[in-house]
């Protein structure tokens, strides 16, 4: 039987549940909106048991209602994590991200991140979760191709984000830049001035060099400022001098067009409505797919108009065991219709860190269970429903 909770209440300390419905099949389609087009659905199935919130999105509803996602970053370049209720706390509503990890000293996301068409992240051989210039969602493993366009015949590839280029490469420094260093540790590099507007994920802009400086160039970029470094051995055919102009490209196939939002995670959970749990492809271990844990994930529907958020809580044994993600991946593409406002299931899907990553917040209040005894773990980013009217 599937449970189905009607919540008025829920804080850590106390549950407070005024209708509790037994039901052998329940559609949410009474659930109240919590901004237009955005609906939060929690439910109780008792056959984990599983207690699952789900924040349902008409895209083109949210829109018009001005509303739009946002990815939010933690200050991961000075090595500091940060709680999603934080990164949420002028947003109507969002969820963890991506995974990460350290390299010492500064803290980096497992995958893309793009901002409002910045890339603050470079991917990696996992699924993305990102959002085109016209908004409509998609999940794909993009790659990086970037360089320096001088002319005609003279490109310059760029071979890093934000990281010590290579010995005989370039890399590219932004304002979102390791804070920690006060360097780029390179042989020579190019201050450049960007004389379009910084989006850059799936585009090309201009920018003028401002100064060539000497070894070792001081990192204290603003917004609207570059740094382009080179490595120990690289070879400087085509030397650069202040007042040049340049463009910049930097391509993220497959996607042919801009990519105005994206957030990393792994693995593709369902592809074409069907489960594809993507593990192996994406460099994951079997165990992480078999076992039960708290889960994070990200679908949209095959029209690209409904998008589903989805955490289910876990390691609470007799209230929430979590899932492991095959039964995720069915309940995205089988089970999800039974329970949404729009009747309809997940036809892409992605898995988003989870464990005691896993949060969902409305209206700076978190409405699921953490596992963590400690409650709410610190995150790298998340991914976020804001008002874009509004400056956050």
């Amino acid at each position: 039987m599937l449970h189905r909770w009607s919540l008025t209440g829920l804080r850590r300390g106390g549950l407070v549940w005024l209708c509790l419905l037994f039901l052998p099949s329940c559609r949410s389609s009474s659930a109240p909106a919590v901004a237009p087009g955005v609906y939060h659905h929690q439910l109780y199935l008792t056959q984990g048991p599983w207690a699952i919130n789900v924040l349902e999105i008409d895209l083109s509803e949210a829109r018009e209602g001005g509303l739009g996602l946002r990815t939010a970053r933690a200050d991961l370049a000075h090595g500091n994590l940060e709680k999603t209720s934080a990164l949420a706390a002028n947003a109507v509503a969002g969820i963890n991200g991506d995974f990460f990890y350290r390299d010492e000293p500064v803290l980096r996301t497992a995958g893309l991140q793009v901002s409002q068409g910045q890339v603050l992240q470079l991917p990696q051989k996992r699924s993305v979760f990102a959002l085109n210039a016209q908004g409509r969602p998609l999940i794909e493993v993009f790659h990086f191709v970037a360089g320096l366009l001088r002319g005609p015949d003279q490109i310059l590839p760029i071979n890093a984000l934000n990281r010590r280029p290579a010995a005989n490469g370039l890399s590219l420094y932004t304002q979102f830049g390791p804070g920690y260093v006060d360097s780029s540790r390179a042989q020579i590099g190019y201050r450049l001035q960007l004389l379009d507007p910084p989006g850059l994920a799936n585009d090309t802009v201009s920018a003028q060099v401002m100064q060539v400086l000497p070894v070792n160039a001081e990192l204290s970029l603003i917004p609207g400022q570059w740094l382009v470094s080179a490595g120990v051995n690289y070879l400087n055919n085509t030397p650069l001098a202040p007042g040049d102009t340049l463009r910049l490209y930097c391509l993220l196939p497959p996607s042919l067009q801009p990519l105005r939002e994206g957030i990393g995670g792994g693995p593709r959970l369902v592809r074409d409505g069907e489960i594809s749990i993507e593990y192996e492809q994406e460099g994951l271990g079997r165990k992480f797919v078999d076992e039960r844990h708290p889960r994070t994930a990200i679908g949209y529907a095959e029209n690209q108009e409904l998008l589903f958020l989805v955490t289910v809580d876990g390691r609470q044994p007799g209230y929430s065991e979590g899932m492991t993600l095959p039964e995720l991946a069915d309940f995205l593409c089988a089970k999800l219709a039974d329970f949404t406002h729009s009747s309809a299931n997940a036809y892409q899907a992605l898995n988003l860190d989870g464990g005691g990553s896993t949060t969902m917040v409305i209206h700076r209040q978190v409405v699921n269970r953490p596992s963590d005894e400690t409650g709410e773990r610190p995150v790298a980013n998340a991914l976020l429903v804001v008002d874009t009217t509004a400056t956050l």
